[in-house]
């Protein structure tokens, strides 16, 4: 092979490499770029999907899905706000599925938006709901959840105080404190369905009490409850009040 031909072959497989590195190196900033927002529901709706799922609105962001029959180079999602510009570029997950979590600003409404599958730009499969873009083209349509008032916890009522706790489906959550000598495991909270959100309703006299909760074995305060005090052993434990303060 003359030496010509053999370098251009050399050239062009460097120039392959480099802007394949780009392209990697691109993926990983806007990766690392998301994970600054990840919490531990989002962790999970990203690393443990194991198909391709209708848009859903987790802690501020929206998250979208893909998984076709093979492996693809790219896929991204573009936003008809953004003027369909950014492609925002979605993550492969260990089972296959591409996923993509984006920010939603608290203002926003709705999103419109189109999938890019390897340069082909396409409708969410798993979304039915549709718009029309100003030139006709078919958009995907997300409408964002109005939020909810914040739980309160504990909510009294009379001599009866209700407990709340916001975490993962499926934990093991109790509540003890004053009103039951400290005992850890005899009051068990209870699931809303797979909503991840527990509740335990004790009626007790009045009076100023410490409680905590434990949640799958670790104790710690109510997050929900602003009022922190001591407990006996200088750790911290959140206050309630039933009736008058004393």
């Amino acid at each position: 092979m003359p030496k010509f031909k053999a370098d251009m072959i050399n050239r062009n497989k460097n120039i392959k490499l480099f802007f394949g590195f780009i392209i990697v190196l691109l993926l990983i900033i806007a990766a690392d770029a998301a994970a600054q927002d990840v919490t531990v529901q989002l962790h999970f709706a990203i690393n443990e999907a194991v198909s391709s799922a209708p848009p859903a609105f987790i802690d501020n962001h929206l998250v979208l899905s893909y998984k076709g029959n093979r492996r693809y180079r790219f896929v991204g999602a573009a936003f008809r706000h953004e003027d369909f510009k950014t492609i925002h570029p979605f993550y492969r997950n260990t089972n296959g599925v591409y996923v993509l979590i984006y920010p939603v600003d608290e203002k926003t409404t709705d999103l419109d938006y189109r999938i890019v599958v390897d340069g082909l730009w396409i409708t969410d499969p798993e979304n039915r709901s549709i718009s029309r873009g100003s030139d006709g083209i078919t958009l995907s349509n997300f409408i964002v959840p109005k939020k909810n008032s914040p739980p309160v916890s504990p909510r009294i009522d009379g001599e009866t105080a209700t407990f709340v706790y916001r975490g993962l489906s499926g934990q093991r959550v109790y509540v003890y404190g004053d009103f039951n000598n400290w005992e850890p495991y005899m009051f068990r909270m209870k699931e809303d369905g797979d909503s991840g959100t527990y509740h335990y309703s004790l009626r007790t006299r009045q009076g100023n009490y410490k409680y905590k909760f434990i949640v799958d074995g670790t104790a710690l305060a109510d997050p929900l409850n602003d009022r922190k005090t001591l407990d006996t052993f200088g750790e911290t434990a959140s206050l309630m009040t039933i009736g008058p303060s004393y």
